[in-house]
């Protein structure tokens, strides 16, 4: 059933029809007193930018326009109830691990999680138990937790509560986890997933499944990321397996961790992108995905890049997802400046890959930037491709912290050359943005394999949150001073 009507919307153009004047928050008076800098072209926005006012509810208790509108997004989703969050999908992370877990609970994440979910598992007190995905041969590219892995580190840990899942990775591929969620709840765990990346998936196919449909219990999606959302709204999706007392413990820990004053334009703007999503139709989306077809055409005809195609029988990917590679000797880091130069902005890049998202939308590189990329790239020599293919297993499958980053705080710690950290314990945490995934945790003995990683990343030009460009040092827990 399609909801084409937009409560929240519908409520605050009502309020703007009968406002006289403003005698309330915010300061720019519904856009009356605004920097001329920004004045003119937010003048239509700022009305929508208002507060807890008479018909225009509360997120924190929402019983009006708030509440039926997250009421369609939970009816779309296939949800038992959605919650709208407006500090984006960390909000959705912190509130979900805080409020299903109890300290000292054994929680099984996946390695590659965004650092927002290794930030809940402190903020809860929870003891985090690391496992490493399953990585593509040919990319690189961590594709997931299978079954496998999960089975061992239920045996090594059989008094665990939960799994906290990462799906899809940023460039939307995945292993298909239906075989890791079930056997999460044949022993009785809590699986949470991160789908930052799938507020799309809803639509069915040709998009992969979302975990929510799998038999997830909480998940959390990025609307901004991928659907018509201003930055920072997301949604919270929770499965009908949660108990009462669950759902409640999530609503209050929403409560501490949300704004208590919640911006109306990003509750707004998730409104919206729910009633976007829901009028798609199938004709809609065929041209949709014929313009990225077309987009894949047009980067075909660059002889120095190639369209990363990846295996459908082993793994789901998201079709507004285009992943590219240089076919010279050029860095992702690298191709990625060149696509600057022309003024196409790619949403990240690694060593190897370039990633192009794409939304709901016709997208096109447009014929004159094609032909200066081209111009570009036209010095740089083809080279043969190396066939060389990485091991779908890493060290270390399953692991945990020598050290809580609870009690790091109190501890002594010193900064030491990165050539002389193995063996170490880390102070801090190392954490290449985009796309935000720790290389090395806070509280995580360093290893040759890390710091290998880590030159590795510098050489081509990755940046380290925190850190300088070219930094040679890293915090480590100063074992030598007497306590």
């Amino acid at each position: 059933m399609q909801h084409k009507n937009v409560p929240l919307i519908e409520a605050i153009k009502e309020h703007q029809q009968k406002s006289k004047a403003s005698f309330h928050v915010p300061g720019h008076k519904n856009g009356l007193y605004f920097h001329e800098s920004l004045h003119n072209d937010f003048r239509n926005v700022l009305p929508y930018d208002v507060t807890e006012l008479e018909g225009l509810d509360d997120l924190h208790a929402p019983s009006g326009p708030i509440k039926d509108a997250q009421r369609k997004a939970a009816q779309l989703y296939g949800a038992e109830e959605t919650f709208f969050l407006v500090g984006g999908t960390t909000v959705g992370n912190l509130a979900m691990v805080y409020a299903l877990f109890e300290p000292r609970d054994v929680v099984f994440i996946q390695r590659n999680s965004h650092k927002s979910v290794f930030h809940a598992a402190q903020i809860a007190g929870v003891t985090p138990i690391l496992l490493t995905p399953e990585y593509d041969a040919m990319s690189g590219l961590p594709m997931g937790i299978n079954s496998e892995i999960l089975q061992k580190a239920i045996a090594l840990y059989p008094e665990a509560k939960g799994l906290i899942l990462t799906y899809p990775n940023y460039f939307g591929v995945s292993i298909d986890v239906l075989p890791t969620i079930e056997l999460a709840k044949q022993h009785d765990l809590l699986v949470l997933v991160d789908e930052a990346h799938a507020p799309h998936y809803c639509l069915g196919r040709p998009f992969p499944p979302s975990t929510l449909a799998l038999g997830a219990d909480a998940v959390v999606q990025s609307a901004h990321k991928m659907l018509p959302a201003l930055t920072m709204s997301s949604f919270l999706h929770i499965g009908s397996t949660l108990s009462n007392d669950q759902q409640q413990c999530l609503k209050e820990a929403l409560t501490m961790f949300q704004s208590s004053s919640p911006s109306y334009l990003l509750m707004a703007s998730l409104d919206g992108a729910r009633a976007y999503v829901d009028s798609l139709d199938d004709q809609i989306l065929k041209r949709i995905l014929a313009g990225v077809e077309e987009l894949k055409q047009e980067l075909a005809t660059i002889d120095q890049i190639k369209v990363m195609n990846w295996d459908e029988e082993r793994y789901h990917s998201d079709p507004l997802k285009v992943t590219i590679k240089s076919t010279t000797t050029l860095t992702g880091y690298e191709l990625q400046k060149l696509f600057y130069e022309v003024g196409l902005f790619p949403e990240m890049a690694d060593e190897k890959h370039v990633l192009l998202v794409l939304g709901l939308g016709i997208s096109s590189i447009g014929k004159d930037a094609l032909e200066k990329l081209k111009e570009l790239l036209s010095p740089y020599q083809i080279v043969v491709e190396k066939n060389d293919r990485l091991s779908t297993r890493q060290e270390n499958e399953i692991s945990k912290l020598h050290v809580f980053p609870s009690k790091i705080r109190s501890l002594p710690k010193k900064a030491v050359p990165l050539s002389n950290a193995n063996g170490l314990i880390a102070a801090e945490t190392l954490i290449p943005y985009p796309p935000g995934v720790p290389l090395v945790l806070a509280g995580e003995k360093i290893n040759q394999g890390l710091l290998m990683k880590i030159k590795q990343l510098k050489q081509a030009g990755a940046r380290f949150q925190g850190h300088e460009e070219g930094f040679e040092t890293v915090f480590v827990i100063d074992s030598e001073e007497k306590e």
